[in-house]
């Protein structure tokens, strides 16, 4: 027995601790090796459960993030129509100073919809449950981490965009009120008539905000399973793609 341990250990050190083995284990039987393995089962079930339902709630609930997207939504169709309809008939050019100053305020005010504080807030609690998911469970499942990184990537691009097209129509209220702006640059052209901005920005950011509320409730719902034990999960599920350096989380 001595022969495959002599490259690691001389012989009165094997046969001493060989020893010490027996003399610690002189009482076990199969009976007793039963008893402390289901003990032991026991204490992880019990660890897995307590750590399973001690999961840090999120910082806002996926329903109320709902609702709250949904007051966003309605409140900027409310405003689009505001332009629509606003000031001259619908369709007909706005000539004067006053009326192209009028729509600039109503066009902008449908912006300032996704840049309220409520909105600004709402996103960055969402975007810190979603990078503490990702710490927990070291990994973005049930999504690649590739596709969470686009999906934010798009979203700050989409906010950048709808806060340069409010600077550019804010130029036209700073300017003189009795001088009739000109309007054949491409962001003052939305200001022809109230139906020239066909507010696809905005459609489209709020599109993005309802995506990265799904992407939210989901790893919401996944949080309890996987942080736990994050390498079990991974085990059983698809293999991901390495993560990107650098995530804007």
């Amino acid at each position: 027995m001595y022969g495959w341990v002599r490259r690691f250990m001389s012989y009165r050190s094997f046969y001493l601790w060989r020893a010490r083995y027996r003399y610690y284990t002189r009482h076990l039987d199969a009976w007793t090796l039963t008893t402390l393995l289901c003990l032991s089962g026991m204490v992880v079930v019990l660890w897995y459960y307590w750590q399973f339902t001690n999961v840090p709630p999120p910082r806002v609930h996926p329903q109320a993030a709902a609702l709250r997207l949904e007051s966003v939504s309605h409140e900027a169709i409310n405003r689009i129509v505001l332009v629509r309809h606003g000031g001259n008939p619908s369709g007909q050019e706005f000539t004067t100073a006053a009326g192209i100053r009028a729509n600039a305020q109503r066009t902008m005010r449908v912006r300032q919809t996704l840049e309220s504080e409520m909105v600004w807030r709402l996103k960055a609690h969402m975007l810190a449950d979603i990078a503490d998911y990702i710490d927990a469970t070291d990994g973005c499942a049930p999504y690649q981490c590739t596709q969470v990184v686009d999906r934010i990537t798009s979203l700050r691009e989409a906010a950048m965009e709808n806060a340069a097209t409010n600077r550019a129509l804010q130029r036209i209220l700073d300017g003189p009120d009795d001088l009739v702006p000109c309007l054949e640059s491409s962001n003052r052209q939305r200001l022809k008539t109230g139906w020239s901005d066909p507010f696809n920005d905005v459609y489209y950011q709020t599109w993005l905000l309802n995506d990265l509320h799904t992407m939210h409730a989901r790893m919401m719902t996944e949080y309890p399973k996987r942080a736990p034990l994050p390498w079990l999960a991974a085990w059983l599920s698809d293999p991901e793609p390495p993560r990107d350096a650098g995530m804007p989380l």
